[in-house]
Order: C-alpha cells, then structure tokens, then sequence
C-alpha cells in the first residue's frame, strides 16, 4: 500500500506540473475579469471539471486508438516524455506560456465557453499532460487504478483550488512569486520527463535492461 500511496504522490505532483495552474493564473484572471465571485467561482469549477474529463479520457481511451496505429507504450512514454521534458525546459526558463500557445483575447460574454477552449483544453490539458496519462495509463488489477486515476481527480481539484484563491486574492499574488514556483516545477518535471523515456526505451530495447540477454 505504501508502494501505490508514493506512486500516486509522484504521478500528481508531476502532472499538475505538466497541468500548471499556477502558471495560468493570469490568464484566468483576464478571462474572469468580467465576472462577479459567484462567475469566478462557477468557472473555476468548470475548468476543473473540463480538465479532469479530459485527461480521464486521454487515460482510457489513447492507448486504444493509438494501438489502432500500431504506437505501443514504449514509443508513447519516449514521445511523452520528450514533449515533457521540452515543456520542463520552458518552464525553467520562463517561456511556458509560448510554449503552450498564446490564448486568443477573451471578453466577460466568453467567459464561459473559454473554460474549455482554450484555457481548460488545450493550454492546461495539453499535449504534455495527455502524453504523460496516456503513457502511465497502464493497469494489471484494481489495485492499479489507484495511481491511474487518483492522480488525475487529485489534478482537477487542484486546479479548483488555485482558481478560487487566486479569484479571491489575485491583488495580493505578485508575478514574481509564480515564476519562482514555474521554475522549481521545471527542475522537477525534467528529472521525471527523463526517467519516462527511461523507462520506455527498456520496453522498446530490453537488451538496455541489466540482466537481459
């Protein structure tokens, strides 16, 4: 049990760094201008709720139909961890935003559908962090579900939770203190980009495995 508790710690601290509230803080605060606490509060949920069914569907449903293509895990958690790493490299030098795409301006009558396009979907739940889910999405028993999907719902509710404070005290948070929290986010998720193509290139080369052949 203690093997799947780290497991699940590991896996959500790792995503909500590919996920990065944090770092898009501004730009919620500039969609949700127009809206009154109680706006602030329904689009902050509804981004949560956008970004955890999405990355529950890249879960059980990439694998599939990238099998369909011929793509096994191995070649997934390599290009996953590439695009991780890229995104690490950017965060660590300031430059995640452009690396996920500059949203387009969004007034107060958008407001709501920008949840889900673009700032849920693709700007949180983007390439990197599809990639990352899709590559650990494999499970043996039920037992394996708990570091499969904990993660994610543990993702969703985080980026609520960072929505709602920053609504409530987004004149108190200054720029300096989110890039200083990108940066240290940056440094963690290279060392865990590096060891996800680690441990594809051993599914894809098991002569690499100490021991094999």
């Amino acid at each position: 049990m203690l093997v799947v508790i780290a497991l699940t710690l590991k896996k959500a601290v790792a995503l909500f760094a590919l996920v990065g509230p944090v770092s898009m803080i501004p730009i919620f605060l500039a969609a949700a201008a127009g809206l009154d606490s109680a706006g602030k509060a329904r689009f902050a949920r509804t981004i949560a709720i956008s970004v955890t069914v999405a990355l529950l569907v890249a879960t059980f449903l990439g694998m599939p139909l990238l099998g369909l293509l011929g793509v096994t895990l191995g070649a997934m958690q390599v290009g996953g961890g590439v695009i991780v790493l890229l995104l690490a490299i950017a965060m660590v030098l300031g430059k995640e935003t452009s690396f996920k795409g500059s949203p387009p301006v969004i007034d107060g009558h958008e407001a709501g559908n920008a949840s889900i396009v673009p700032l849920a979907v693709p700007l949180l739940a983007g390439p990197a962090a599809f990639s990352y889910v899709m590559g650990n999405s494999a499970w043996h028993d039920y037992a394996d579900l708990i570091h499969v999907v904990l993660p994610i719902f543990i993702v969703g509710i985080s980026c609520w939770v960072t929505f709602r404070v920053a609504a409530r005290a987004h004149r108190r948070i200054r720029q300096a203190t989110l890039d200083v929290v990108e940066r240290v986010g940056g440094f963690i998720l290279a060392a865990m980009a590096v060891e996800m193509m680690a441990t594809g290139l051993r599914g894809l080369f098991p002569i690499l495995v100490p021991g094999a052949g």
